[in-house]
C-alpha cells in the first residue's frame, strides 16, 4: 500500500514539475515575444524619428537654399537695376548731344524736317504755316524745305532760322505748334525715358 501511495505522490509531483515547467516555458515565451515587440517598436520608433530628422533637415537645407537664391536673385535684380538706372542717366546726358551730331549730317537733316513736316500735315490745318528752324540749313535745304511745307500747307510758308534751337525745326499755324526742336522733343521726359529704357532691354536681350 505503501508503495502505491508513493507512486502517486511521484506521479502527482512530476505532473506539477511539468506543468511548471511548462508554465515557466510560456512565460519565458510571453517575455520574450513582448521583448521582441519592444525591441521592434524602439526600432520602428528610432527609424521613425531618423526618418523625421533626416526630413527637417532636408526642409531647413531646401527652405536656406531658397533663402539664398531669392538674395541672389534680389541682389542681381538691384545690380541689374542700378547698372539700367545708369545706362539711363548716361543716354539722356547724350541725347542733346547726339541730336546735335544728327542735325550736323545733311541727310539726317533731311529726314528730320521730312518727319516733322508729315506730323505737322497730320496735326495742322491748312494756311500760313512758320517754320522755326535751327541754324545749319544750306540754301538748298531751305529751298526744299519751303516747297515742301508749301506743298502741305496748301499756300506760302515763312521760314524763321533762330540760333538759339539748336537742332531741328518747329511748325506753327493758328496757335498750334508742333515742336521738333531739340527742346520739344526732350520737353516728355516720362516718354523719353521709357522710349531710352525699350531701347536698353532690347540692347540686353540681343546681347
Amino acid at each position: 500500500m505503501s508503495n502505491v501511495l508513493d507512486l502517486q505522490v511521484y506521479s502527482l509531483l512530476a505532473r506539477l514539475h511539468a506543468e511548471q515547467d511548462a508554465g515557466c516555458r510560456k512565460l519565458r515565451d510571453a517575455a520574450a515575444e513582448q521583448s521582441r515587440q519592444l525591441v521592434a517598436e524602439a526600432r520602428s520608433r528610432a527609424r521613425q524619428r531618423i526618418k523625421d530628422a533626416v526630413m527637417e533637415k532636408r526642409r531647413r537645407v531646401e527652405d536656406h537654399c531658397r533663402q539664398v537664391r531669392v538674395r541672389l536673385e534680389t541682389r542681381r535684380r538691384e545690380e541689374r537695376f542700378a547698372k539700367l538706372g545708369q545706362r539711363l542717366d548716361d543716354g539722356l546726358a547724350r541725347l542733346p548731344v547726339a541730336l546735335q551730331e544728327r542735325w550736323a549730317d545733311s541727310e539726317n537733316r533731311g529726314a528730320w524736317c521730312e518727319m516733322v513736316l508729315h506730323g505737322a500735315d497730320a496735326t495742322l490745318r491748312r494756311g500760313v504755316w512758320r517754320i522755326e528752324v535751327a541754324r545749319g540749313l544750306s540754301p538748298p535745304e531751305r529751298d526744299e524745305l519751303a516747297a515742301s511745307a508749301g506743298r502741305l500747307a496748301g499756300g506760302e510758308v515763312e521760314i524763321e532760322e533762330r540760333e538759339q534751337l539748336g537742332a531741328g525745326i518747329a511748325v506753327v499755324h493758328d496757335g498750334v505748334r508742333l515742336d521738333g526742336t531739340i527742346q520739344g522733343l526732350l520737353s516728355d521726359t516720362t516718354r523719353v525715358e521709357a522710349a531710352l529704357l525699350a531701347e536698353l532691354g532690347a540692347g540686353e536681350q540681343s546681347s
